[in-house]
């Protein structure tokens, strides 16, 4: 395998665990952090506070200088949070130093909240000039990843070859990825799976038990398969990695941040005081609204996501949702609206 030289936008624990990897297979790595005291200690000790157990692999080059990490780099990551995807890769930096047809792999799982694009649509609007786009999905946590506990990932593009370098570049031993020609459903998988984790996150909140998790499990996956259907995914990815696979993780781990929140929600906390606890960035949040808001121009049915807005933004309280849940009309399972 040829050496790639890449560049990883953004410094957080995601970002450091993948960086790590690429220099451990062989790759010239270079990786950007926005904030200047965390790119500082990241470069001179290899070490994040949020993750106890890891260390930066030593050739991996650390800088706070977008155009110095950019100038060289074949391939790009986009790792950074997704409310500044946009403000990122519309950057004087990015406009400038991101090279003409460099593959761009999105590792940010969102939707921005103002227009409801994913992350892909938003990055090729604001850089036009970029190659391929890649979707990189799947469960994983960055916390046991780092430790170099086994993951399996999905890389989804409509480029058969741009899919297949991003999986040839991470493939080792404890790391595994498959490829998919389904980037809309890869990217809205990883994306509205928050929303359901967030609302079992709630239920562990109240104490209701495994049973309802699993029924919010079940049912989301068929709500969130009818609206990513609807926005032009294919079926059967929903039931693959990105969506079921993230959703049972996402909706379980003690790693979760979205589970996380979702709990001290259903102890009591209003949304601003729950974020307020959170050191970390819980994408459900924003998932919510703009899940909510494509449902609603697309006329889709997907009563889990219209009680978790109303919970997170018109103040409803868990237990009237749930209620409101268990109440709806009794009706046959059946898949609506799925194309199978």
């Amino acid at each position: 395998m040829t050496p790639e030289k890449i560049t990883i936008l953004g410094g957080g624990s995601w970002g450091a665990t993948l960086g790590s990897q690429l220099s451990l297979n062989g790759h010239r790595v270079s990786l950007w952090e926005f904030v200047p005291e965390v790119a500082k200690k990241l470069k001179e000790e290899r070490i994040l506070k949020t993750l106890p157990n890891f260390r930066l692999d030593k050739d991996v080059r650390v800088s706070n200088d977008m155009s110095e990490v950019l100038k060289e780099a074949d391939i790009v990551f986009c790792v950074v949070p997704s409310h500044t995807v946009r403000a990122t890769f519309a950057s004087k930096a990015a406009q400038k130093y991101l090279n003409r047809g460099a593959l761009v792999v999105i590792a940010t799982k969102g939707i921005e909240t103002d227009s409801d694009k994913r992350m892909s649509e938003i990055v090729r609007e604001s850089c036009p000039n970029v190659g391929d786009i890649v979707i990189l999905s799947g469960p994983s946590h960055a916390e046991e990843v780092s430790e170099g506990k086994p993951v399996v990932l999905v890389a989804a593009s409509t480029s058969t070859a741009a899919a297949h370098r991003v999986r040839d570049m991470f493939n080792a031993e404890q790391f595994r990825v498959y490829v998919s020609d389904d980037p809309t459903g890869v990217e809205l998988g990883g994306s509205l799976k928050n929303v359901y984790a967030l609302a079992c996150g709630i239920a562990d909140g109240l104490s209701l038990g495994d049973n309802i998790k699993a029924a919010l499990i079940s049912r989301g996956l068929i709500e969130m398969t009818r609206l990513g259907v609807s926005l032009g995914a294919q079926t059967f990815t929903f039931f693959g990695l990105s969506g079921l696979g993230d959703l049972i993780v996402t909706s379980n781990s003690r790693h979760s941040r979205n589970r996380h929140l979702g709990e001290l929600i259903g102890k009591g906390s209003t949304l601003r005081e729950a974020l307020a606890q959170m050191t970390m960035v819980a994408e459900g949040v924003n998932t919510t609204k703009s899940g909510y808001q494509l449902s609603q121009i697309h006329k889709i049915d997907t009563p889990i996501i219209n009680e978790m807005y109303q919970v997170l933004f018109e103040d409803k309280s868990p237990n009237a949702s749930l209620r409101d849940l268990m109440a709806r009309n009794v009706r046959t399972e059946e898949m609506e609206g799925l194309v199978i």
